[in-house]
C-alpha cells in the first residue's frame, strides 16, 4: 500500500491537511492505513479494471468514506472506491456512489 497517497484522503494527517492548504478538496476515507490495507487485501482484483490497467472500480459492500463531488461541492457517503495502482503500491479513493 502507498501510505502517503492514502493519507491524502484521511483527515487529520499531514498529507490531507497539505492538500486542503493547496486548495484541493479530497474524497475522505473512513479509517487509517491499516484498514485501507485490509480492504486492498480483500478486494484487489475483484472489481472492474479500467482500460489503462492502473485503476480498479470496486464496491466494498459497506460505507468506506465520502466522495467529493467537484460539480456540486458536496460530500456523499459511498460504498464504492477506486483502487489506484502504482509501481510503489496502491491506495483507495472513495468514488461516486451509485445513483438512487
Amino acid at each position: 500500500m502507498k501510505a502517503g497517497a492514502q493519507e491524502k484522503h484521511i483527515p487529520d494527517t499531514p498529507n490531507y491537511k497539505q492538500e486542503l492548504a493547496n486548495g484541493k478538496n479530497k474524497s475522505i476515507f473512513y479509517g487509517d492505513n491499516k484498514i485501507a490495507q485490509e480492504l486492498l487485501d480483500k478486494f484487489a482484483g475483484k472489481g472492474q479494471l479500467l482500460p489503462n490497467g492502473k485503476k480498479e472500480r470496486v464496491d466494498f459492500g459497506k460505507t468506506i468514506g465520502k466522495y467529493y463531488d467537484r460539480d456540486t461541492g458536496e460530500y456523499l457517503e459511498t460504498t464504492r472506491g477506486m483502487i489506484h495502482y502504482g509501481k510503489d503500491g496502491a491506495h483507495i479513493v472513495p468514488s461516486e456512489p451509485l445513483k438512487k
